[in-house]
Formats: structure tokens, C-alpha cells, sequence
């Protein structure tokens, strides 16, 4: 593990290459089964309530018909998620052909909304735990395999496929420095 000012990072987060192949993987870290949704921050559920009206154009009309008679928002404060449909696909998944997409995301795009997607959405795979302070861990899942076989391919750190996310995160700064890290660069005390 290295300590990067008030981070904690798994190794992995600096040594996997990584590039999603969404023509491949059909965008199936939306669509996971198994009961919660994407894990949202406290300072994101506001946002998200806000954003449901711009999402709804893109969504099919069973989406928009369980977002009309259900809180988007599940859990309690501390512990919060997005919700789905048949503890499957995320509310807010609408398909491009058979890629499963963000439809949060696509009016963030289209300058029609403020908030692009929950962060934990956004940084995937990795996820962030709390151990007295942020932990970021790699998390493998099978439905990724294609992500981790492109990445390797094209010799795409991690970090480096998750820039936007990790700048949005944690700055541009702490970005830069898990990047030179990931390059095997020493940077002062890292």
C-alpha cells in the first residue's frame, strides 16, 4: 500500500493497465445483479435528485415509470445508492444498440444537467473504502476481463484511463502524482 498524502492506494491501482472496451463488455458495471446500486456520497444526493428530470428523455419508459414512483436515492445517511431495477440494472441505464449507458451522463454532456454521474460510477473500477480516510482499491470483476485484455494491449495505466475521474475525485495535483507513480517516478515523500 502507499500513502499519498490523505490516501491510502492498493498497489494495483498504480500497477494494472486498464482501457474499457464497451463494445465487448456491453457496459455490464451498470447492469450488475445483486442488490444495491452504484454507492453515492452524502454531497451527491441532492445533485442526483435534481439531475432525474434531464435523465428522463433518454430513458425507456419502464425507467422513467419506476423513477416516478420511487426515490432514485436508496439507503440511509451514510449509506446511500443509486437505485435498479430487479437488483440489476442501475434506474438510470439506457442502451446505445446493446451497450448499456448513463443516462446522467449523457444530458451532463449535452449541457443539460450539472451532475455527471456518482463518482463511485465514475472512477470505476476502483472504489474507494473508508479506513479512518479514503482507501482506493482495484476491484476485479469478471464482466471487466475486456477492460483489463484492451488496457494491457494498448499499455494503458489504470490511472491514466482514469484521469477525468480521479482529477474530479482528488484534484489535478494528486492526480499528477498517482500518475508519475504509475509511471514508477519518484516524487518526493509520495
Amino acid at each position: 500500500m502507499i500513502l499519498l498524502d490523505d490516501l491510502l492506494i492498493q498497489e494495483q491501482v498504480l500497477t494494472a493497465t486498464f482501457a474499457c472496451d464497451l463494445q465487448r463488455c456491453k457496459g455490464a458495471c451498470c447492469t450488475l445483479s445483486g442488490g444495491a446500486g452504484a454507492p453515492l456520497l452524502e454531497n451527491e444526493v441532492k445533485p442526483l435528485r435534481l439531475a432525474v428530470d434531464t435523465a428522463l428523455p433518454y430513458l425507456d419508459e419502464r425507467s422513467r415509470k419506476w423513477l416516478a414512483d420511487n426515490d432514485p436515492v436508496e439507503g440511509h445517511h451514510g449509506d446511500r445508492s443509486v437505485g435498479c431495477i430487479d437488483d440489476a440494472a442501475c434506474v438510470f441505464v439506457y442502451y446505445d444498440n446493446t451497450v448499456a449507458k448513463c443516462a446522467l451522463e449523457r444530458a451532463f454532456h449535452n449541457g443539460e444537467s450539472a451532475f455527471r454521474k456518482p463518482i463511485s460510477c465514475h472512477l470505476f473500477p476502483i472504489r474507494v473504502a473508508n479506513f479512518g480516510g479514503p482507501y482506493l482499491h482495484y476491484e476485479q470483476i469478471e464482466e471487466c476481463e475486456p477492460g483489463r485484455e484492451h488496457g494491457a494491449r494498448l499499455g494503458v495505466p489504470l490511472v491514466d484511463a482514469l484521469k477525468d475521474a480521479l482529477t474530479r475525485a482528488y484534484g489535478e495535483r494528486t492526480y499528477e502524482r498517482m500518475s508519475a507513480a504509475a509511471r514508477g517516478e519518484e516524487e518526493g515523500d509520495l
